[in-house]
């Protein structure tokens, strides 16, 4: 499939944070991109706001958190291209939704894929929610992936994974 864009190939782009939400959208994600001949670019964001006990001596610091998200997103990588969908990775450092909403903006997005726990009320209110701010903000069409909804297509997924 075609995008809106002349002549490029439809391009969806998934969010995660390698939760198990996250998985679902990403499998549904590769489920649409097979069905449409699209393209994945997989972004996770390593939150932002370091302060100096974060970056002390025994506490993970920015960079092994950078390798770890690297080594998932690869592994993610592999998938999408083992199912037969082109994909590529990116990783970013700061606020998520920013951070996506950046990448959506700079890259041609078709569409944008991303998990939500579906917290509502007071919950949504104290913690936020990045797929809130990303469904209001977004320059492109965004598909919300709940895993606790019946009947949503999950994707298939290998055992143990």
């Amino acid at each position: 499939m075609k995008s809106s864009r002349q002549g490029k190939p439809f391009t969806i782009v998934v969010a995660t944070d390698f939760s198990p939400t996250a998985r679902h959208a990403f499998d549904a994600a590769l489920s649409w991109a097979s069905k449409l001949g699209a393209r994945v670019s997989i972004v996770h964001v390593v939150k932002g706001a370091w302060s100096e006990t974060e970056v002390a001596p025994g506490t993970r610091t920015l960079q092994s958190l950078k390798t770890a998200a690297f080594l998932k997103l690869g592994r993610l990588a592999r998938l999408a291209l083992e199912a037969g969908v082109r994909a590529d990775a990116h990783l970013a450092t700061g606020n998520p939704a920013e951070r996506i909403l950046a990448h959506c903006r700079m890259r041609p997005t078709d569409l944008l894929v991303v998990g939500t726990q579906g917290r509502g009320g007071i919950s949504r209110t104290l913690l936020g929610s990045v797929a809130d701010e990303l469904v209001r903000k977004a320059p492109c069409p965004v598909l919300t992936i709940n895993p606790s909804v019946k009947g949503q297509h999950h994707g298939k997924r290998k055992r143990g994974e």
